[in-house]
């Protein structure tokens, strides 16, 4: 039973031999609802009750948080535990009190910059009003809070009129900020913004919102009345829209437009790669004739892939090599463009070339690293290189003070506070120290810091803490009651969350599989409250549950199967080829959705790696040096 607060200011601090630590930390639990609520007297009792407890200074910052006029207390606090998670939480309400306040000194002085746009503008405002302010220097950082593709907050309002009254706001600011507002931003800011243009240019944004709503409209015969260069803004934009809707439309408009003196070069340049880039993901022919215009300087990663994924989609290897061989040399040395290079050689007969690229790969443990070891017939390699900690330097950081509230909070199974912590600890050590928190997260079985841990440090070879055998015997029971590998199931596991039980995704897919609740519901037949999808078990038997679901849809075909996890069934039968088969890893090279794309290498090549962990003899990579999708033509 929780103990009441009045009884618990009676009771010396709860310690082992005194009291269980469950004991101890329902007590701080109960401190932590009533604390913000007592008078000062009691409050202050409490304080030193807990004085010697890891999470003590929560009970102070709650209590702070109740108190925002106590400038000295709060402002000696924030300098004690500045960026740790006890900051924020308590600097912001403080400082818009401050602001209400008017304290401006207070507010500067405690005020250390943020991407808060209602603190940068109370920040400015008050710089602003001193006498000796440099405007000069503060108008261009007006300009740039003012420059977005967002309705700011009403605090920055008086800051924004001061600007323009300045003969701060132009025509061409008011022009960037709607085509921020239109390319990705709030379109809804376009009207409010065409009130801010001069009269002879309004229309301008009523064309922007139109192409941003229809890009169809921008075919229409009198859309432009070519009267501003700034028509040839909404023209490209228009364009680049309407080529992934409407390719012949907006083929023929280009046709109009080509020679157009006003539209500039870098607006060729542009509607040109995304015409390029649109075509290739459509499977159209003409893409490779829209590649060709483009010069070699504006090759960069996304368009390496689609002018390499369009001849692959067309089996056209000596054009594979052509294209993988006119790389920058920083492009070309990734590994999947030497690895499509050697597929080159080696489809066009030239073994003696192929070799020695899949020879090198073979070493390497990733999806290319593994297809390249099983076309050779070697046996796959996790290049396995632990990190090296010391059993001092183990010691010492389960000393650091937010290490100690991080497993506290984890105690408590507040485990988005307890990430709080660890994610302040790695923002404030050095790369070995990040090696030894990620050491330590392993041994504390909290598999995602240490995989994040890594991942920060860019340590990708301790194999053992970046795939850890994380709920292995609840993923090894419910993969063989549906007779699926469970390595396969731990792999969907491992890229889905990163063994994070809690996951919630902005999509609202849940927990260690991200299952989606109406997935969850069809798999179980039955309703299925959201709470139950955070439970690992309940999720594991829904997650490979549906994984056997995929596999049969897909007549056994795991890669398909692996995509449709991703992507939706239906979306996947769609990317199938329906005239000519393709090579599988042709195949996922030529997935039209990056994401998808990347999740189905990253989700095979951990199978790879658990098969072997888990002391599996399959080899995930040698049926698909075989394997053919699509419709095979005999």
């Amino acid at each position: 039973m929780v103990l009441m607060l009045s009884n618990l200011l009676l009771m010396p601090l709860a310690t082992a031999s005194v009291s269980s630590e469950a004991a101890l930390r329902n007590e701080f639990l109960q401190a932590e609802r009533q604390i913000g609520s007592l008078k000062a007297e009691q409050a202050q009792k409490v304080l030193e009750k807990f004085a010697d407890y890891p999470l003590q200074p929560y009970l102070q910052q709650r209590r702070l948080q109740q108190v925002l006029t106590a400038d000295e207390r709060i402002a000696a606090f924030l300098q004690q535990y500045q960026k740790t998670p006890m900051d924020w939480p308590l600097r912001k309400p403080w400082l818009l009190d401050l602001a209400r306040r008017q304290k401006a000194a207070t507010y500067l002085a405690n005020y250390n910059g943020s991407n808060d746009a209602e603190l940068e503008c109370h920040a400015l405002r008050f710089k602003l009003a001193d006498k000796n302010a440099d405007t000069k220097a503060l108008w261009p950082e007006v300009t740039r809070l003012w420059v977005v593709g967002k309705s700011q907050p009403k605090a920055c309002d008086p800051l924004f009129a001061a600007w323009r009254k300045a003969g701060q706001q132009t025509a061409e600011l008011v022009w960037q900020r709607i085509r921020v507002s239109a390319e990705g931003g709030d379109p809804g800011l376009i009207p409010y913004l065409k009130t801010q243009l001069p009269a002879d240019q309004q229309y301008l944004a009523d064309m922007y919102l139109r192409a941003r709503q229809n890009p169809s409209v921008i075919s229409g015969a009198k859309f432009f009345p070519l009267k501003k260069v700034n028509e040839r803004d909404v023209l490209a934009y228009g364009l680049k829209r309407l080529i992934w809707r409407e390719p012949n439309q907006a083929l023929a408009l280009w046709q109009k437009f080509v020679n157009d003196p006003y539209f500039t070069e870098a607006q060729r340049l542009d509607v040109k790669r995304q015409f390029a880039i649109a075509l290739a993901s459509k499977g159209e022919e003409q893409a490779a004739d829209w590649f060709k215009q483009l010069p070699p300087e504006l090759i960069d990663n996304m368009l390496a892939h689609w002018q390499v994924s369009h001849a692959l989609a067309q089996l056209d290897w000596p054009k594979v090599q052509q294209i993988i061989e006119a790389f920058p040399a920083d492009i070309a040395k990734d590994s999947s463009w030497r690895y499509w290079l050697a597929r080159a050689y080696e489809q066009q007969g030239q073994a003696d070339k192929a070799k020695p690229l899949f020879e090198t790969l073979a070493l390497q443990r990733h999806f290319y690293g593994f297809m390249a070891a099983a076309k050779l017939g070697l046996p796959p390699s996790l290049a396995h290189a632990p990190v090296t900690v010391s059993e001092d330097e183990l010691k010492t950081l389960k000393l650091h003070p937010a290490v100690r509230r991080a497993q506290e909070w984890l105690a408590l199974g507040r485990l988005t506070e307890a990430r709080r912590e660890w994610n302040h600890l790695q923002d404030t050590s050095d790369e070995q120290q990040k090696l030894v928190s990620a050491k330590l997260a392993h041994q504390l079985q909290w598999y995602e810091r240490a995989i994040f841990s890594l991942a920060d440090v860019g340590y990708w070879d301790d194999v053992e803490l970046r795939f850890p055998l994380a709920y292995q015997d609840e993923i090894t029971q419910s993969a063989a009651k549906v007779d699926i590998e469970s390595g396969w199931a731990m792999a969907i596991a491992r890229r889905e969350s990163s063994f994070m039980a809690d996951a919630n995704s902005p999509v609202g897919a849940r927990g260690l599989m991200q299952l989606m609740p109406a997935t969850a519901r069809e798999i179980a037949k039955k309703p299925v409250q959201l709470t139950q999808l955070y439970n690992p078990v309940i999720n594991i038997d829904y997650g490979t549950d549906y994984l056997n679901y995929l596999r049969k849809r897909n007549d056994g075909n795991l890669l398909m199967a692996t995509a449709a996890y991703n992507a939706g069934y239906s979306r996947v039968k769609q990317w199938i080829p329906k005239t000519h088969a393709l090579p599988a890893d042709v195949w996922v090279e030529t997935i039209p959705y990056r994401e998808t794309r990347d999740y189905v290498k990253a989700v095979m090549a951990y199978y790879q790696i658990y098969n072997i962990r888990l002391n599996t003899p399959t080899d995930v990579f040698k049926p698909l040096t075989i394997m053919q999708i699509g419709v095979v033509v005999e």
